[in-house]
């Protein structure tokens, strides 16, 4: 198997010597959160923040910033946390909806470049949680680390490579649902939820059923749109747990629900955690519109214990 970009270009890196200059920011994957490179040859791009209300998003510099001269396009509409390293800022409902603000900071040292500006997209549903931003390369060590994890991940993407060739390999049907083990004889568990839809919501819920199996949670949401709006397609959807952490789940249908009409729609999300019961809030947003569901109290069956021989 030949080796991904990401992989050779460290490779080159390292051959070349000291006298290279190493990427500070991770391949994409790899790092938490996003990370931004800042240069000082004046090629820098304002870079794009996509922001969510009420979620709050930390910007980390590897150089103290000037946290007073800090400027901040409608700043009654976030809460905002400035520090030497660390600026956080947590939109308010207010801002869903509006257009990009711009986000402004200066560094104290003094050196190039002197400041960086960032636009702020808002999401519905979305936000990036943590941004960092470098302004100095890293040591080859560091890249010695950084190849090191590269062979990891690119181990890691062949098993899941091979576990996606076994499972269209498989049969499909109930044949393939016993044969992976994600049902047995008694079948799937499944049950009606109790769910809480959230205020502002564009489209109503009209009953919520999910599922479980091994690795696997599945919801089936009737929805409607109400008359007079305009029409609804899905773009996204995840699960957020009482800890934060998130399930991102794929969609089907992906057509359009008409004004009025009613919309069945099933969300997987994979999950290793057998244990995870919920509750969740259950986040769904439209294709290029910022409008969104929520669902609270979305809970999942538990799986029955296999019988003894």
């Amino acid at each position: 198997m030949f080796a991904s970009p990401s992989i050779a270009l460290l490779i080159l890196v390292l051959l070349v010597g000291t006298s290279a200059t190493a990427q500070t920011c991770l391949p994409p994957g790899e790092a938490e959160g996003r990370c931004i490179e800042l240069t000082a040859d004046g090629t820098n791009q304002v870079p794009e923040v996509q922001i969510s209300p009420g979620q709050p998003t930390t910007f980390s510099f590897d150089s103290d910033v000037r946290a007073d001269e800090m400027t901040l396009e409608n700043r009654e509409r976030f809460k905002v946390a400035p520090g030497k390293r660390l600026i956080t800022l947590e939109p308010s409902e207010k801002i869903r909806g509006e257009k990009p603000s711009t986000l402004t900071v200066c560094f104290a040292d003094g050196a190039a470049p002197p400041c960086m500006a960032f636009r702020l997209v808002v999401h519905p549903a979305i936000g990036e949680r943590r941004v960092e931003i470098f302004r100095h390369p890293r040591p080859v060590e560091s890249v010695q680390a950084e190849l090191k994890k590269s062979y990891e991940e690119n181990a890691r993407l062949r098993a899941e490579n091979a576990r996606l060739r076994a499972e269209r390999d498989g049969p499909d049907g109930l044949t393939g649902l016993l044969t992976s083990g994600m049902m047995d004889e008694r079948g799937i568990p499944c049950s009606d939820v109790n769910f809480i839809l959230r205020p502002k919501a564009a489209l109503s819920a009209l009953w919520v059923i999910t599922c479980r199996a091994p690795g696997r949670m599945l919801m089936r949401v009737v929805l409607q749109n109400p008359d007079g709006a305009t029409p609804w397609t899905t773009q996204g959807a995840k699960l957020v747990g009482s800890r934060g952490e998130e399930l991102e789940g794929s969609i089907w249908p992906q057509g359009p629900v008409l004004p009025g009409e009613q919309l069945t729609l099933f969300i997987e999300v994979r999950t290793e955690d057998l244990q995870t019961a919920g509750p969740f809030l259950l986040k769904l947003w439209e294709s290029n519109g910022p409008r969104s569901v929520t669902l609270g109290n979305v809970t999942f069956p538990a799986l029955a214990e296999k019988p003894e021989p």
